[in-house]
């Protein structure tokens, strides 16, 4: 917007001051010529009427005094057309045959312009009659290069371009200092609009700037606020009902295992054995709910994590499992990668990831970290089915479930890795294993644990 406020300022100014300053200067041009010819009128009549007052010896030294104070050459010409005086001290007592010679020594002021053989210019020349006793005795000449007026005049024009470039860069001036004092509160307020989405407790000033923008701001501050009540008090009531839920769930759990411990009939042990089951996963299902409604409100402090130590005791606390369903799992982790993350975001994508793949997989799961440029890579690939490259995109959404998914899944685990991850200005993908099933990609940026965000374009990556 400054960009554009002052060039079009300044286009308006010069296109004004242009159509005001060619006809000046072309003003100026003639008032300037008028103004010479008339002062060379003047010098030469006055010339002649000092001459006029003098003897004829006396006429040369008065041509010279009168070439010196008006810079013209001045010459004397007898009524019979011989020089009588010259102030460029050429030879007298010779023909000096002009024009306009001849009409002052008939009486006649003779002001004109015309091409000089001897300067090789148009030169501009006042004659006058020199009278004694009403008697013409002479003619006086005065004359000036018209170069000399021509430089006056290009020297007035010049200062009329340098007058139009200054007001033109005042104008620029004006121009930016006002639209600054628009657009600073303006970026102030765009600057709050951008983080809002990492902390909706920020609020734009609204007592600065033009009053169209601290509308702005008003209504930023209105709309954020309502936000922040909205998701606090959805994430109130995810935490309330989690809380709520928890305790029957635990108590019913309980119960379930004393009925399985003090039972003694096989399929009443086998039911409760399943029932204890369906309550851990309702339990898993509650926790994903209250971990995306967190997701969803942000703002949650972060921590630098080193992932490769939070992925080997992952993968420590998963192997059991993983073996006792005959599933393979391997980790190449590069060792020392940090990020910024929530504290236990990592972990939580982690597991997500390794519980979607032991679903899925049939002998294998392949879980890696390293790095690539500026940027934390996390891969988890199995040896399943696989996603069809159509549904590859849809199984990050909420509640959603491709066609070959196993029953018993909420559609919520992937859902859940995606958004934290692009929480941490992150992504995750889904593409091919090289196993023939599913791999997951995230990518977040890296940091150093000293200095912070190590930024650059491969620091983030949009989610795809």
């Amino acid at each position: 917007m400054t960009r554009r406020l002052v060039l079009a300022m300044a286009v308006l100014v010069a296109v004004v001051a242009a159509a005001l300053a060619l006809p000046l200067a072309r003003v100026v041009a003639n008032d300037q010529r008028a103004a010479f010819i008339s002062d060379l009128q003047v010098d030469t009549l006055s010339t002649a009427a000092s001459l006029a007052a003098q003897p004829f010896v006396d006429w040369q030294k008065t041509s010279e005094a009168a070439a010196q104070r008006t810079g013209a050459r001045v010459v004397v010409v007898s009524p019979s057309g011989s020089l009588l005086a010259d102030s460029d001290l050429t030879s007298l007592d010779r023909q000096f045959d002009r024009p306009e010679i001849t009409a002052a020594l008939a009486g006649s002021l003779t002001s004109d312009v015309r091409n000089s053989v001897t300067l090789g210019e148009p030169l501009r020349f006042v004659a006058a009659p020199v009278i004694q006793n009403y008697d013409v005795v002479g003619a006086v000449r005065l004359s000036l290069p018209e170069s000399i007026v021509d430089d006056e005049v290009r020297e007035t024009q010049r200062w009329l371009v340098a007058f139009v470039v200054a007001v033109v860069f005042g104008a620029g001036v004006v121009a930016w200092l006002l639209a600054r004092s628009i657009s600073s509160p303006l970026k102030r307020v765009a600057q709050v609009a951008e983080d809002l989405k990492d902390d909706l407790d920020l609020r734009a000033d609204e007592g600065h700037g033009p009053h169209e923008v601290r509308s702005v701001a008003i209504a930023l501050n209105a709309t954020a606020a309502r936000l922040s009540g909205i998701l606090q008090r959805t994430q109130r009531v995810a935490a309330d009902a989690s809380h709520h839920l928890r305790t029957p769930l635990t108590g019913v759990r309980l119960r379930l295992e004393a009925i399985e411990d003090t039972s003694d009939q096989a399929d009443v042990k086998d039911e409760a054995r399943a029932a204890t089951a369906e309550v851990d996963r309702l339990t898993h299902r509650i926790e994903q709910v209250l971990a995306l409604a967190r997701s969803d409100v942000g703002a949650v402090a972060t921590v630098v994590e080193d992932v490769s130590e939070v992925v080997h005791n992952r993968v420590d606390a998963a192997t059991p499992l993983f073996e006792e369903n005959g599933i393979g799992l391997h980790a190449h982790v590069e060792p020392r990668v940090h990020v910024l993350a929530p504290t236990g975001a990592i972990a939580r994508i982690v597991d997500e990831l390794l519980g979607n793949a032991l679903l899925y997989a049939e002998h294998r799961v392949d879980i890696s970290v390293g790095m690539e440029g500026r940027t934390m890579v996390l891969t988890v690939s199995d040896d399943g089915p696989g996603v069809p490259e159509g549904e590859r995109e849809s199984v990050f959404e909420r509640f959603r479930r491709g066609a070959g998914s196993v029953p018993g899944g909420s559609g919520l685990g992937l859902a859940l890795v995606r958004e934290t991850a692009m929480a941490m200005a992150g992504s995750a993908r889904a593409e091919e294993s090289p196993l023939g099933g599913l791999q997951v990609v995230i990518r977040m940026p890296l940091v150093d644990p000293v200095s912070g965000p190590l930024g650059g374009e491969d620091a983030s990556h949009p989610a795809v």
